[in-house]
């Protein structure tokens, strides 16, 4: 049988080999975006499509009447930023491949490349995480996990939640044994020793990956504290409003960094630099909790530098989109979708460069769907 007869069955092999290379990929939400791979309708880099979180409510007992409260979700637009392309040169030899030698030779090594630089452009969604979580020992020790842990629980994470991290923390997991050993851990400490699978333990799915993006730039939290002034101005400081109105800041708190106000359960991050004796901090997503007057404002990890190593975070955290692309009409060509994935092959004569191409193209866009529900983890000196 000649495959390039049935050009579905090789996209079906390249989508295979796509998924099982992806890494960071599995850990986002696909469901809100299955309308993109259904059919191919002409999305293109640039194109936005609006989501909104979910809301936040307080509960409140009855007495003679019921007390309304707005739908505090914040609404955020994904755009569709990449087009990713691997073509080759497609000679005869490579034509009378059957399928298995086409996979080995071909469709496994580019759509490995393709997974690899997917998974660095959604691993780079996950700094715009609100939560944080700073030690100048990161993860040295079973018990700044566990702080870490609480730190993201109290942000009301799903029951499956994901520790992900880059793999100079792996390898320091991997080192200790509290993290490895089968006596502490199990079935779960076996798999890690046996087949280097990092495992569950304290409630996470330990993941990691050459992909997270560790910054290289040191981002400097600001010193600043201040108790939010909730009657200066009036309606101030209630949910669905974007700045927090507060008594002068003792110091600045840059832009970036992430804010704990007593009494939330979620930090609020600064949207741009508040300087010293300011009494309003710009946020970059809305207030949802109810916030006390006189509630005292601190920043996390205050005056230290910080390099983010991971994040612990839940499958509402991050969001991505493969949108189907069209299909040319004179071309051997086919597309294939499963999971929210989808990714196109076209084998045709070039009459620009006179040879024969074939090309494994897919588009994706990536964004934080629920930023509240990613604590970042960072190192802090």
């Amino acid at each position: 049988m000649n495959i390039w007869e049935h050009p579905t069955i090789i996209a079906a092999e390249a989508l295979r080999h796509l998924e099982d290379s992806l890494v960071i990929g599995p850990l986002c939400t696909r469901d809100t975006t299955s309308e993109f791979t259904n059919t191919a309708n002409g999305w293109k880099v640039g194109d936005a499509v609006p989501f909104r979180t979910n809301g936040e409510f307080v509960v409140k007992e009855f007495v003679t009447e019921v007390e309304p409260q707005p739908i505090t979700g914040s609404s955020r637009t994904m755009l569709i930023e990449k087009h990713l392309d691997v073509s080759v040169e497609f000679t005869a030899k490579e034509e009378a491949l059957d399928l298995d030698d086409l996979a080995e030779q071909v469709l496994a090594p580019a759509t490995y490349k393709l997974a690899e630089y997917v998974d660095s452009y959604l691993g780079s969604k996950i700094l715009q995480g609100a939560g944080l979580f700073v030690s100048n020992a990161l993860f040295t020790t079973a018990g700044d996990v566990a702080q870490a842990r609480k730190n993201a629980i109290l942000q009301q994470l799903n029951k499956d939640r994901f520790c992900l991290v880059d793999s100079d923390t792996e390898a320091m997991l991997l080192g200790q044994d509290w993290f490895t050993g089968a006596t502490n851990r199990g079935a779960a400490g076996e798999r890690t020793l046996n087949d280097a699978d990092m495992g569950h333990t304290m409630g996470m799915d330990f993941k990691s990956s050459v992909a997270f993006p560790t910054n290289t730039m040191a981002h400097t939290a600001g010193t600043g504290t201040a108790a939010t002034d909730n009657v200066t101005v009036p309606n101030s400081n209630i949910p669905n409003t974007r700045v927090l109105y507060c008594t002068a800041l003792s110091a600045a708190i840059n832009l970036g960094d992430r804010m704990f106000v007593a009494g939330l359960k979620r930090p609020l991050i600064a949207a741009a630099t508040a300087s010293a004796g300011a009494t309003q901090i710009l946020l970059v997503d809305p207030i949802v909790e109810i916030i006390a007057d006189a509630s005292a404002i601190t920043v996390i990890g205050a005056g230290l530098d910080l390099t983010y190593h991971g994040a612990i975070f839940d499958d509402r955290a991050l969001a991505s989109a493969f949108p189907a692309l069209d299909l040319p009409q004179d071309k051997v060509s086919a597309s294939a979708s499963s999971n929210g994935i989808s990714i196109r092959i076209v084998k045709g004569y070039d009459q620009k460069f006179k040879k024969t191409m074939l090309s494994l193209d897919l588009l994706v866009g990536a964004f934080m769907l629920d930023p509240r529900r990613t604590t970042l983890l960072a190192e802090g000196i």
